[in-house]
């Protein structure tokens, strides 16, 4: 048997050593060695999907659920360019993916031969790192160094700031003779990061400075559920020492925080507006959806902010970063716990207009005819307890943080680069390492763009995905735009004629229809209940009218 591929055979084990369940396996002829070898191997899972673009994004849906890396593995050429989209996405939420792609070896590169392009650093602005394998490792000068990249690519991927790496394997012909035995484990090298202690002197300086801001404002961003720094968060709020924003994404399981900032920063008017300018803002976590809050803080700014975490530094998006502290905000928010002293009129002020644009929003939605508005309110009213929610872009996160967030849900949305083109791959790959029911509320067009995250002979039981049909394209009617476009919108907005019944009936997934919401209201209640099988749930709203009231919103909430 040849042993020109023993570091083939061991790839695996390695990836097994560092914590790796599942490989994503979209199928080629260059990548074979690859897959007899993954394929072969006892503690690994292996999902066969032929789209490598959905591949990458059900990988990202995995690795995001499970707290640990995913392996993605590709033939040769385009077929690795498809990656990108996901490895943006996962670079931005922080997510460590292993894209593996199999590559020619270097003497044909340029060489007009098939399938054959430049890939080694090809993602060079996406993943943390690119690595390129030996092509072969006979000589076990060879064999070591293909373990040290591939242990390399692997602390890469999770140590630190953690994020996508890419390991290129070059791989000459013939490809499909059987593997060199693996007889016992390959060795390999971890990297380890030990915690940061903060000195007593730093956390003096830093009481003292916390101490002399009376008016704290804390800002959660995106990121997955912490039973430990929602409890902090929660301790914050019952003792009144800040106001806490905390977006549905930002996952924070915490009695009264202001959880619908685009509403409250529309209901306030100008006085109130001033009165609210923090002298500290805190922010912990990734970006946060809010439009109107990040122009707010962009004006009305703060003495300082302090972004507090192991996330990438100097990300100034409020424009007025002032210290980057490098450590969990659990940590920090308990180590100060003892100096936020209370404040009782500024906390209490911004409860008080909370609970008045609460006030006004009930009474917008009440008297709300037919359209998105009325149909997230139901939606949103219906989903099942302990469910998992998928917003997509570019509507649908934004509806969503209109309406209060529910405690029992973890909400989840790509929002590292807020594209719609892998929402149902995603949702897909999270519900297939997930015991809970998976709720994907997408609008059609990112459903007809990631359609192909249905091409999978092992779709999930337990995802269930809403599609909100407006005709195409209306986030352009929402959004603030200009009369220039108005000769030219159908290159904004996208009209569709494709029947969503017939794409569904092709992939094999259940549909059901609704057009109102007695009809949406009754199919919900067996909608969510697990029967199994995957199901789409296609809801035609009437866009125009959609549009407009989604105007009239904020306009009856805002000051007259």
């Amino acid at each position: 048997m040849p042993s020109n591929r023993r570091g083939v055979s061991e790839l695996p084990y390695i990836c097994e050593s560092f914590g790796i369940q599942h490989a994503i396996i979209s199928p080629g002829s260059r990548n074979a060695p690859l897959t007899i070898a993954f394929t072969s191997h006892p503690f690994i899972q292996c999902h066969s999907i032929t789209d490598e673009r959905s591949a990458g994004y059900f990988g990202l849906g995995m690795a995001q659920q499970l707290g640990k890396p995913v392996a993605l593995i590709c033939t040769s050429g385009t077929a690795l360019v498809n990656y990108g989209p996901p490895l943006a996405e996962a670079f931005y939420l922080r997510i460590p993916l292993i894209a593996i792609s199999a590559d020619r070896p270097p003497e044909w590169i340029d060489q007009n031969d098939g399938q054959t392009i430049r890939q080694f650093n090809i993602f060079s602005n996406l993943v943390k790192k690119s690595f390129e394998l030996p092509v072969e490792t006979e000589k076990d000068e060879d064999l070591w160094l293909f373990r040290r990249k591939v242990s390399e690519a692997f602390n890469t991927a999770q140590n630190g700031l953690q994020g996508p790496v890419h390991i290129n394997v070059p791989l000459r012909e013939p490809l499909y003779d059987p593997l060199p035995e693996v007889v016992e484990k390959p060795s390999i090298i971890f990297s380890e990061s030990p915690s940061i202690e903060v000195n007593q002197l730093y956390w003096e300086s830093l009481k003292e400075k916390l101490s002399a801001y009376p008016k704290k404002l804390i800002i959660c961003g995106m990121q997955s559920p912490d039973t430990g720094l929602s409890s902090r968060i929660d301790q914050i709020i019952k003792q009144k020492n800040a106001v806490v924003i905390a977006e549905n994404i930002a996952n924070i399981n915490a009695d009264g925080p202001i959880e619908t900032p685009d509403l409250f920063m529309a209901f306030l008017g100008m006085e109130q507006k001033v009165e609210f300018q923090p002298d500290l803002l805190i922010t912990v976590g990734g970006p946060v959806v809010s439009k109107r809050l990040k122009k707010y803080l962009r004006h009305y700014q703060p003495k300082e902010h302090w972004h507090i975490g192991l996330e990438q530094p100097f990300i100034d998006t409020f424009q007025n970063l002032t210290k980057n502290i490098e450590i969990s905000p659990e940590v920090f928010l308990g180590g100060l716990s003892d100096v936020m002293a209370e404040n009782q009129q500024y906390v209490l002020n911004a409860q008080q207009y909370l609970q008045q644009a609460k006030k006004a929003h009930h009474k917008f939605i009440e008297s709300t005819p037919y359209s998105d508005m009325a149909v997230y309110n139901l939606i949103l009213e219906k989903l099942p307890e302990k469910c998992t929610l998928h917003l997509a872009n570019s509507t649908p996160v934004r509806y969503s943080q209109l309406f209060p967030t529910n405690k029992e849900l973890k909400y989840y949305s790509n929002r590292g680069t807020s594209g719609i083109d892998g929402c149902i791959s995603t949702s897909a790959g999270a519900a297939t390492v997930s015991d809970e029911i998976n709720v994907a509320i997408v609008g059609d067009l990112a459903f007809i763009y990631d359609s192909n995250g249905l091409w999978n002979s092992n779709l999930p039981g337990n995802l269930r995905i809403i599609v909100i049909d407006n005709g195409g394209g209306n986030i352009f009617r929402l959004i603030d735009t200009s009369p220039v476009i108005n000769p030219i919108r159908n290159f904004f907005e996208t009209p569709h004629n494709i029947k969503l019944d017939k794409l569904c009936e092709a992939f094999g997934v259940e549909y059901q229809y609704a057009s109102n919401l007695d009809e949406i209201s009754k199919k919900t209640e067996q909608f969510f209940q697990p029967t199994g099988k995957p199901g789409v749930l296609h809801i035609k709203t009437p866009g125009d009218i959609s549009a407009k009231i989604f105007k009239q919103y904020y306009q009856y909430i805002s000051p007259k």
